[in-house]
């Protein structure tokens, strides 16, 4: 499944590529100058006539056709594609928050630094392999992005939760007094039975709050990771393939993402047991 996403990112990337290299404004130059010339020399305009209408329109393909190459194989126009296609994909400016958005564009941004050192690679083999090790950060930015999304729909209900928890807390301290007042034994198991529900929309909000903290320090470090990881991206060379340095690059992003998982579970577990209550 995680090969099949990256797949289809490549195959948007590569069509990006090619349809903004065409889109360039050095494109719609070559193309606005090749007609234009080419129309002077149909009407027989003495400064271009030297030359017939045909072969200003094939000098102007040929320019055209260097110029989109060169855009194809330029690996920084490529990583600016790839940067801008990533960020439609992610949109961090769905976030409420503002201090999220900045994280989550720091990870887009590491990303497409990855992928500018990935392209510049003149060894093909350690460029496949480095390719490897992109398609597991791509798995890794999404969860970056799904686990930010979380944060951010609890600091949104953040006034709310924490309302509910001292009106539960304060709830609790009253129930206690009249149960310990309460003679009849009717209402003596209504007071249990409504303290027991209080105290587990406490238990949960204590555990979704625990888990929230859990799961900010978990971005930060991701973040601190991703860029150690572009760092190692950039100083390793080909002998690295064969040393397993490559290898183990792609193992600690396979932890990271285990343990981004970890606590995305953990929040799915707390919301169920929400939910069940």
């Amino acid at each position: 499944m995680a090969n099949n996403t990256r797949e289809q990112l490549e195959k948007r990337v590569q069509k990006a590529i090619l349809q903004e290299s065409y889109l360039r404004w050095e494109s719609a130059v070559v193309i606005a100058l090749t007609l234009g010339l080419a129309v002077a020399a149909a009407f027989d305009t003495s400064f271009v006539n030297f030359i017939p209408p045909w072969g200003w329109l094939l000098g102007g393909a040929l320019a055209e056709i260097t110029l989109v190459f060169s855009s194809l194989t330029d690996p920084e126009f490529g990583s600016r594609v790839a940067s801008s296609l990533l960020h439609s994909e992610f949109q961090p400016e769905r976030l409420n928050d503002k201090g999220l958005q900045k994280q989550v564009k720091k990870a887009l941004d590491y990303r497409s630094r990855i992928n500018l050192a990935i392209r510049s690679q003149n060894n093909s083999l350690l460029k496949d392999e480095l390719s490897q090790t992109a398609s597991q950060i791509d798995d890794w930015l999404e969860n970056i992005y799904d686990l930010a999304q979380r944060i951010d729909r609890y600091r949104k209900d953040l006034d709310i939760l924490s309302r509910d928890y001292k009106h539960a807390q304060t709830r609790a301290t009253q129930l206690h007094k009249q149960l310990e007042q309460e003679s009849d034994l009717a209402i003596k198991t209504q007071i249990q039975k409504t303290l027991a529900g209080n105290q587990k929309q406490l238990d949960t909000l204590e555990s979704l709050d625990n888990t929230i903290q859990r799961a900010e320090l978990q971005l930060e470090n991701s973040l601190i990771h991703l860029g150690t990881i572009y760092s190692q991206t950039m100083l390793v060379d080909a002998k690295d393939i064969d040393s397993g340095r490559s290898r183990r690059l792609r193992q600690e992003i396979e932890e990271e993402v285990t343990e981004i998982n970890d606590v995305l579970l953990a929040i799915d577990e707390v919301h169920s047991a929400e939910l069940l209550g």
